[in-house]
C-alpha cells in the first residue's frame, strides 16, 4: 500500500518511489513529501516544467472522439478513489492514456495569465514567422495550431487574425522603420538600388534598397535595408520615377546623403537618375547578362532540343519517374532537371550544367519512350564544350550580387579577369563552328560593354581604395594614374574642409616638452614631418596607404580598414562613401522574389500596402 495519499491532481506528474519521496515524471528528479504535503512537487512543476498544465481529472468529456487513438503519455495509474498507483518494479512510467486526450479547454483552467512584455515578444515573433514563413493569417484560426500553441505554452493567447492584420503587423512595421531611420540617420553615405515588379494581380511595384556602412568600436560592416516596395500606378516616365525616389529620400532625411543610385539600363531610370542629378551605377549583372545572351544565338539549335526535352520530362509525370528509375539503374545520383527563364541566362547555364550532370541517363530514357528528341552527338560536344565558357560567367555574377561584402571594388578586376580569359580562347582555335562564334561575340561585346570601365571614376576609386587590389586591378596604368590624381584632388578638398588635425599633431601639440627636456630635439624633428595642414595629412595617408602590402583576395578590406581607422582618418572617412556602393541592382530583385511568395495561392486577396508592410518586415527583420 502507497505511504502517502494521493488526492491533489498534482499526482498526475509524478510516481511514489518511497514513503515521503516522490519521483517527477518528466525529469526523473526525486522530490520529498513532507507529512503528505504536495505544496513542494506544484513548486517543482511550476518552476521546472511551467508549460506543463495541471489536469484536474481524465475523465471523458462531451468532445471525446467516439474512437480515440492511444498516445504514449508518462503516468502513473489511476484509480476510481483518485489515488494513484505506482508502476510494478521493472516497469516503465510511460503508459497508455486511457482513451481520451484533454482538450485545450481543459488547460484553459489551471493556465496562469502570462506577463505582458513575454506576451508582446511572442506576439513580435508570431508576426515574423508571417511574414518570413509566408503563411496566411487564416493560419492563427487553423484549430491544430491552436493545439500546439497551447501545447507549447498554454499562457499565449493567439491573437484573432484581425488584430494581427490591424493591429500587430502595422506596429511591428513601425518599430521596424524606427530601427532603419535610427541607421540611416547614423550612416555618413547612403547608395540607393531600385527596380520594378509587376504581380501575378497585375499590380505595380516599385522598390528602393539601401547600402550604407556603419563602424562601431567593435566592427565596421556593410549593411543594408529595404526602404520601401510600394504599389506605384503612375506611368513610368522617368519625371515620375524622378519625383518617386525623391519622395523616398525626403521620406528617410537621406537626400544629402546619397553617393549613388544602381538599377538596370532601361533608358527611363537612366533618365530618371540624370534628372535627379544622380550618380548611376548601371547593373553589372544585368550588363553582363546582355552579352551573354547576345551570344547564345550561335547556340540556339543546340539549346532548343536541350528545352524540348526538359519540357518533356517536366510536362510528363510518367516520363519523369522512368528518368529517375533509369538514373538508379546506372547508380547516378537522383537529380532533377532543371528549366531555363528567357530574363536571366544564369538559368540558361544551371539548364545545360544539370543536362551534362544527367546526360547517361537522358540518353537511355529517350531511346526507350521518345527517340524523336534524341540529341545528336554533335549536339552533345557542343554543350558540353560551351559549358566552362559559361561557368566564368555564371561565377563572376555571383561574385558580384553580394549584400554583406564589398563589390563595386571588384568588377574592375572582375573585367580583366573575362577579357583574358576570352582572349585566351581566341587563341585555342576550337575546331567546333559553335564555340568559335561565341567566343568571337563574346570578345566583342566584353569591349564593346566594358571598355570604359577603368575610367569609370565611381569603379576607379573603389578599386584603388580596396586594399585587395589598388593598382593591381588595372590593366591601363595611364588611367589607373589618372584615377589616383582625381582621388588625391578630391581628398585634398574633403581634407580641407575638416578642421580635426591629424592624431599624430595632437599627440605632439598636447605633449609640448620644456626646452630642456631630453624629448626636445625629437619632438621638434616629429612636428617638423607632420602635415601642419590636413590637406597634406590627407595625401600622406593616401601615399602611405598605397606602399602597404595587398591583402589576401578572400579577406574582407572592410575589416582592414576598421583595424587602421585612427592610422587613416581621413581615407577612412572617404571609403564609406565608395566601399557602400555596389555593384548590381540584384537586391531589388530579391525583394520581388519575396513579393512573389508573399502573394502565393493562400494569399491572392492581400492589399498592396499589406503586402508592402509583410516586406517591410521581413527584409528588415535582422535588424
Amino acid at each position: 500500500m502507497s505511504g502517502l495519499r494521493k488526492r491533489s491532481a498534482v499526482w498526475n506528474h509524478f510516481e511514489e518511489v518511497e514513503p515521503k519521496k516522490a519521483k517527477c515524471l518528466y525529469c526523473a528528479n526525486i522530490l520529498s513529501v513532507p507529512a503528505g504535503n504536495c505544496g513542494n512537487l506544484g513548486r517543482h512543476l511550476k518552476n521546472k516544467h511551467p508549460t506543463v498544465p495541471l489536469v484536474t481529472d481524465r475523465q471523458p468529456t462531451q468532445q471525446t472522439p467516439e474512437t480515440p487513438q492511444e498516445t504514449l503519455v508518462p503516468t502513473s495509474t489511476a484509480t476510481e478513489s483518485g489515488t494513484s498507483k505506482a508502476p510494478a518494479p521493472g516497469s516503465s512510467s510511460v503508459g497508455l492514456l486511457p482513451p481520451y486526450q484533454p482538450s485545450i479547454r481543459d488547460y484553459a483552467h489551471s493556465t496562469k495569465s502570462m506577463p505582458p512584455r513575454r506576451a508582446e515578444l511572442l506576439d513580435e515573433q508570431l508576426v515574423r514567422l508571417i511574414a518570413n514563413g509566408y503563411y496566411p493569417f487564416s493560419l492563427v484560426e487553423d484549430e491544430e495550431f491552436k493545439k500546439f500553441v497551447y501545447m507549447l505554452n498554454p499562457g499565449y493567447k493567439l491573437p484573432t487574425r484581425k488584430t494581427l492584420s490591424q493591429s500587430l503587423i502595422p506596429k511591428m512595421c513601425t518599430k521596424q522603420e524606427e530601427k532603419v531611420r535610427h541607421n540611416m540617420e547614423n550612416a555618413n553615405a547612403v547608395c540607393l538600388t531600385t527596380d520594378g515588379w509587376t504581380s501575378d494581380n497585375n499590380q505595380s511595384y516599385l522598390a528602393v534598397t539601401a547600402h550604407y556602412i556603419l563602424s562601431t568600436s567593435e566592427a565596421t560592416k556593410l549593411q543594408s535595408n529595404l526602404l520601401g516596395c510600394v504599389e506605384f500606378n503612375e506611368r513610368h516616365t522617368s519625371e515620375n520615377l524622378t519625383e518617386f525616389l525623391k519622395n523616398i529620400m525626403r521620406e528617410w532625411h537621406i537626400e544629402n546623403k546619397i553617393t549613388a543610385i544602381a538599377s538596370d539600363n532601361a533608358a527611363n531610370i537612366t533618365a530618371a537618375i540624370r534628372e535627379g542629378d544622380w550618380r548611376q551605377i548601371p547593373c553589372f549583372a544585368h550588363t553582363l547578362n546582355l552579352c551573354v545572351q547576345s551570344a547564345l544565338q550561335h547556340l540556339t539549335p543546340a539549346l532548343t532540343k536541350v528545352k524540348s526535352v526538359v519540357e518533356f520530362f517536366k510536362r510528363s509525370s510518367q516520363a519523369n519517374e522512368k528518368l529517375v528509375s533509369m538514373q538508379k539503374r546506372l547508380s547516378l545520383p537522383t537529380l532533377k532537371l532543371k528549366q531555363d527563364v528567357a530574363t536571366r541566362w544564369n538559368s540558361t547555364y544551371d539548364m545545360l550544367h544539370r543536362f551534362i550532370q544527367t546526360k547517361d541517363a537522358i540518353i537511355s530514357t529517350i531511346a526507350l519512350i521518345r527517340p524523336d528528341l534524341a540529341l545528336s552527338d554533335h549536339d552533345w560536344v557542343v554543350i558540353e564544350s560551351v559549358l566552362p565558357i559559361l561557368k566564368l560567367f555564371y561565377d563572376v555574377t555571383v561574385e558580384v550580387s553580394g549584400e554583406k561584402n564589398v563589390t563595386l571594388s571588384k568588377v574592375i578586376p572582375l573585367c580583366r579577369i573575362m577579357l583574358s580569359h576570352i582572349k585566351g580562347r581566341l587563341q585555342e582555335q576550337s575546331n567546333i563552328q559553335e564555340i568559335r562564334n561565341i567566343v568571337l561575340h563574346l570578345h566583342k561585346e566584353l569591349n564593346q560593354r566594358f571598355g570604359y570601365i577603368e575610367s569609370n571614376i565611381l569603379n576607379a576609386e573603389s578599386t584603388i581604395l580596396d586594399p585587395r587590389f589598388k593598382n593591381k586591378g588595372f590593366q591601363d596604368p595611364k588611367l589607373y594614374d589618372r584615377a589616383l590624381k582625381d582621388l588625391k584632388l578630391k581628398i585634398r578638398r574633403s581634407s580641407s574642409s575638416k578642421t580635426t588635425t591629424t592624431p599624430a599633431v595632437e599627440a605632439v601639440q598636447s605633449q609640448p616638452g620644456p626646452s630642456n627636456s631630453i624629448w626636445f630635439e625629437f619632438d621638434q624633428e616629429v612636428v617638423r614631418q607632420t602635415p601642419d595642414n590636413p590637406t597634406a595629412a590627407g595625401i600622406v595617408e593616401l601615399d602611405k596607404y598605397l606602399h602597404e602590402p595587398l591583402i589576401k583576395r578572400t579577406e574582407d578590406p572592410l575589416k582592414w580598414w576598421h583595424a587602421r581607422k585612427n592610422i587613416y582618418p581621413l581615407l577612412f572617412n572617404y571609403i564609406m562613401k565608395r566601399h557602400n556602393l555596389v555593384a548590381t541592382s540584384v537586391p531589388c530583385e530579391r525583394i520581388f522574389s519575396k513579393a512573389g511568395y508573399t502573394l502565393n495561392e493562400r494569399r491572392r486577396r492581400l492589399t498592396t500596402k499589406k503586402v508592402s508592410q509583410l516586406l517591410f518586415i521581413s527584409c528588415n527583420s535582422n535588424e
